[in-house]
């Protein structure tokens, strides 16, 4: 042990340790302190006796780290908290002359644990204005959908794990329709589960109003959005329809939407195709097409968002939701069957409108 002082009492040594901003001990065999560099005595005082207490603090530690080291020659690591201050603290065995010395180093982690601990704080808080945000936008959803004779309707949403944007509504209005869409706001989060509300609130009081189209309501909606002074980026996909029961005629318009809906029949599948601009603020107007046509007695349609896997990328994926839709599958069951089919990633939230027509 003598030669191990002389070591540390070499010029260079001390100079070296004494130099590094860590504050820094060497313990002997014994687990006696041999050495202090200068930033521990300085934060410390002066150094002398064993290893069980932390420095400038009374109590004993829980369980030595300086001695473990030196028992086992292997390296430990540890977080300790004293005169409100935080350490990270690290004991490294030393072999020398046939015995094992250790090198303990404190590092000032106060400043870093503050700022996680903050941030902690911030993600709780916002996990807990995430939860307040899915709340509300689940509550918002229609689940009493319309009671027609001739008619049965359904409806999904499943959200993925990222709170996301989607929408849908179904409803009768007072001239004796049913208008039925699907959305999509833009990103994930709190601001697109919030424009939900926005949407929702604004399609429904749009589409009270006598005898509106679906193209007036998309173009009092874009009117209605620019309002809001939103960030660029942000837009809605919207795909409109409105059925006259009686008939079985439709209106329908598209805001962007990608994905058409699917009208399934003993002719087979038809898709409601219709271009159309997203609800954004990238141009100063936008002209929304409007298309018309008759849902048959027995047929079923489905307006769904883009959130199926594979449903833009893999033909199959459309035939296989094509077959789900030409099956002997109704109502609940079909949704279901469309569930368990193409929600096996959960990257997107899901939704869809079924609307069939007695045969």
């Amino acid at each position: 042990m003598n030669d191990f002082k002389v070591f540390c009492a070499d010029t260079f040594s001390v100079a070296l340790l004494d130099e590094m901003p860590d504050m820094i001990r060497v313990f002997g065999p014994d687990g006696m302190v041999l050495f202090a560099n200068r930033a521990m005595q300085a934060r410390f005082g002066p150094q002398e006796g064993n290893c069980d207490k932390m420095p400038g603090v009374g109590r004993k530690c829980p369980e030595c780290i300086v001695r473990r080291c030196i028992a086992s020659k292997r390296r430990y690591s540890t977080i300790m908290r004293g005169r409100s201050r935080v350490y990270t603290v690290s004991a490294c065995p030393v072999p020398y002359e046939g015995s094992v010395y250790a090198l303990e180093v404190f590092t000032d982690i106060t400043k870093e644990q503050n700022l996680k601990d903050k941030l902690m704080i911030s993600n709780s808080r916002m996990m807990k204005d995430l939860e307040v945000a899915r709340s509300l936008q689940l509550s918002i959803l229609r689940h009493m959908l319309p009671e027609i004779p001739g008619y049965h309707f359904a409806a999904e949403f499943l959200p993925c794990e990222a709170l996301g944007g989607d929408m849908y509504d179904c409803f009768l209005t007072r001239d004796g329709r049913v208008f039925m869409y699907v959305a999509d706001v833009s990103g994930h989060g709190v601001m697109p589960a919030m424009l939900t509300v926005y949407l929702r609130q604004e399609l429904f009081a749009q589409c009270k109003a006598p005898g509106i189209s679906p193209v007036q309501v998309l173009h009092n909606l874009q009117n209605s959005f620019e309002e809001l002074n939103t960030e660029e980026s942000i837009y809605i996909t919207v795909f409109l329809l409105a059925l006259n029961p009686a008939s079985g005629e439709f209106v329908c318009a598209n805001a962007g939407h990608s994905v058409p809906p699917l009208i399934a029949g003993r002719n087979g599948i038809r898709e409601v195709l219709l271009p159309g601009t997203p609800i954004c603020r990238w141009v100063d107007s936008a002209d929304h097409d409007q298309a018309t046509g008759v849902l048959e007695k027995g047929e079923k349609l489905l307006l769904y968002t883009d959130g199926l896997d594979g449903i833009h990328t893999e033909r199959a994926s459309s035939d296989d939701l094509s077959a789900i839709l030409m099956s002997d599958l109704h109502g609940r069951q079909l949704l279901d069957e469309i569930k368990k089919k193409f929600t096996q990633t959960r990257a997107d939230d899901v939704t869809m409108v079924l609307c069939e027509r007695e045969g």
